[in-house]
């Protein structure tokens, strides 16, 4: 029988909990950073917000016009994904360079650089993801159709890229601001770290590059409770 996976676990002031895994057969330090919203946590009539915030993540922070750049340029790279419960932002870098990951993250998660040109350009990418995803292969809208029978109540009758295109096409700044500071927040999110690392020296690198970002409100979870399935559908 394989050991179990060893961790340590604290949690910031402001919410913010982290774990660090130590793995010492390896120079590269997997970050991860998990926000506790997916698309169970949108409003029915405006769908597929999470994920159009996984692209917006990537717009730049106030301090980091361009995400990718200073991350490439430390040996890193990157990648996310949106389901119906979380957001996922993962990231490799090198151990040596490892701050440049906290420093990327931290000014995303505290401030995001909004502006109409990004949002205008991540809305394309989703309606086109969209698009030739779920309108225009053979089948592909299955799952479109086939979650509205499996549930009729719970939020997870919609899938991840939204119920319909015409609620990313309306998307606007007003709405994409609410859901930031609504969810995009320490007390919302989990920080993974896993490499040849210490304990302390991330305990000291969190509190340096989060332990200042404020918490937001406490979210309350009040999903509609999906009704026993009596008759074939």
């Amino acid at each position: 029988m394989q050991d179990m996976l060893r961790f340590d676990s604290f949690t910031l002031k402001n919410g913010l909990r982290v774990i660090v895994h130590r793995d010492k057969s390896t120079p590269m330090v997997a970050m991860n950073i998990i926000y506790k919203v997916g698309s169970r946590d949108e409003n029915p009539d405006r769908t597929g917000f999470a994920h159009l915030f996984e692209h917006l993540m990537f717009g730049g922070s106030v301090n980091i016009p361009k995400y990718d750049k200073p991350l490439q340029k430390a040996g890193g790279e990157n990648n996310a994904f949106t389901n119906n419960d979380y957001t996922n932002y993962y990231l490799t870098i090198p151990k040596n360079n490892l701050e440049t990951a906290f420093w990327l993250e931290s000014d995303r998660m505290l401030s995001l650089a909004f502006s109409e040109k990004s949002l205008d350009v991540q809305k394309q990418v989703v309606i086109e993801e969209f698009k030739q995803n779920y309108l225009n292969q053979p089948y592909g809208d299955v799952y479109l159709l086939l979650k509205p029978l499996a549930y009729k109540k719970h939020p997870y009758k919609w899938n991840t890229i939204g119920k319909d295109i015409s609620h990313i096409e309306q998307a606007n700044m007003d709405h994409v601001k609410i859901f930031y500071k609504k969810y995009y927040n320490p007390n919302n999110a989990i920080l993974s770290i896993a490499g040849d690392v210490e304990t302390n020296e991330i305990e000291r690198l969190a509190e340096k590059w989060f332990g200042p970002i404020p918490s937001g409100k406490s979210i309350e979870r009040n999903y509609p409770e999906e009704p026993s399935q009596v008759k074939l559908r």
